[in-house]
């Protein structure tokens, strides 16, 4: 019996250590989305402080046909630059997979831009990681891809 009692205990932690995991993992997902959700309504009312206070300190935005915006002050010019350019426009985000392990977080998904006239007006892919600052999910590095322009 005494042989066994390691092998149950190293059974008891793996199962302890995968539950955890697993609530670390939905913990996780569930507060990106809702990060999401907040990066989606800052943008579609046109705040783009708020869209930069999402993300890190040093966080980099890559957005398509421009160089990378790095830290707090060039993301939120871009997206001040952005959201004049857009007048309007509004995007949907639609979040597909998230991966967390520990601090760090990727998230997958995609987006549907709408112009002021309700006309289609882009939508594509994004890919999102995330770092855990504090205990609160925040962006750390940004891109995405257009799927209507080469």
């Amino acid at each position: 019996m005494r042989a066994l009692t390691p092998i149950v205990c190293g059974v008891f932690l793996l199962t302890l250590s995968s539950s955890a995991l697993a609530q670390d993992q939905s913990g996780a997902e569930a507060a990106i989305r809702k990060g999401s959700k907040a990066w989606e309504a800052a943008w579609n009312a046109g705040d783009a402080a708020a869209l930069a206070a999402l993300y890190v300190d040093d966080a980099v935005v890559m957005a398509p046909g421009g160089e990378p915006a790095k830290g707090k002050a060039a993301i939120t010019k871009h997206f001040t630059a952005a959201i004049e350019a857009g007048a309007g426009a509004k995007t949907a985000i639609t979040t597909e997979q998230v991966m967390a392990t520990g601090d760090w977080a990727v998230e997958i998904g995609g987006f549907v831009n709408t112009a002021a006239d309700g006309s289609h007006a882009d939508h594509g892919r994004f890919m999102a990681t995330w770092k855990q600052v504090d205990g609160k999910w925040m962006l750390y590095r940004d891109i995405w891809n257009s799927s209507m322009r080469p």
